[in-house]
């Protein structure tokens, strides 16, 4: 059962660095972060959330690629079932040229398949890093139904920084509710161990795409 909430979570977590910053929470103070471990360069911490037992998670890890290869995998929407197993569908509902708005569907062994809205948007910082945000949002093309779990509360980011020519140093937040009635405890393991899944899932495709390019 630990498995399959775990492949949900960080198929879920695929998709400026708003979440830290008072002035984008009301002004309120955030609880410090934990350092929870360390394993192949990869740090990773976690935070209470105010008003939920589940926490937050960040993780920062530097590995080779660059921004804009790592920004083109998170915006070909279209891919991601090709890229992970579990997801069923995904339909772009609107796109510009900074943010898209996408619905998708996921499907998992033995647990409630889950749908959610997500829109994710691009931002430059002024050093020239690079984020990506993502919220949830609505739209009554795909309404709630008893087929799904909606999941309703996911949101974070990645900012990408090019430390050298092929090296990017990649920070991560989430915070999300997968929904269900899994004990909570489970679902904060889940979501540190799928954090570290995400962002080398991010790498390999990044080397995936390399080496098909050059064939």
């Amino acid at each position: 059962m630990h498995r399959i909430l775990l492949s949900f979570i960080v198929l879920l977590q695929f998709f400026s660095v708003f979440a830290d910053d008072p002035a984008q929470n009301g002004g309120k103070k955030q609880a410090k972060w934990v350092f929870v471990s360390e394993k192949d360069g990869l740090k990773l911490y976690e935070r209470n959330h105010e008003g939920s037992e589940i926490r937050e998670v960040k993780a920062v890890v530097t590995y080779q690629g660059t921004i804009q290869e790592a920004v083109d995998i998170i915006f070909d929407r279209l891919k991601h079932p090709e890229i992970f197993k579990y997801i069923t569908f995904s339909d772009v509902l609107k796109k510009n040229d900074k943010c898209d708005w996408s619905y998708n569907r996921i499907s998992v062994p033995v647990a409630t398949d889950r749908d959610y809205y997500v829109k994710s948007c691009r931002v430059d910082n002024k050093d020239g890093s690079v984020s990506v945000t993502w919220v949830p949002f609505d739209d009554p093309k795909y309404p709630v139904t008893d087929k799904f779990v909606r999941v309703a509360d996911n949101k974070g980011y990645y900012k990408f920084t090019q430390v050298e020519p092929d090296k990017i140093k990649v920070d991560y937040y989430i915070y999300n509710d997968p929904g269900g009635s899994l004990p909570v405890f489970v679902k904060n393991i889940a979501s540190r161990q799928a954090v570290t899944d995400t962002l080398w899932t991010l790498h390999k495709e990044i080397m995936k795409r390399r080496a098909a390019s050059k064939k």
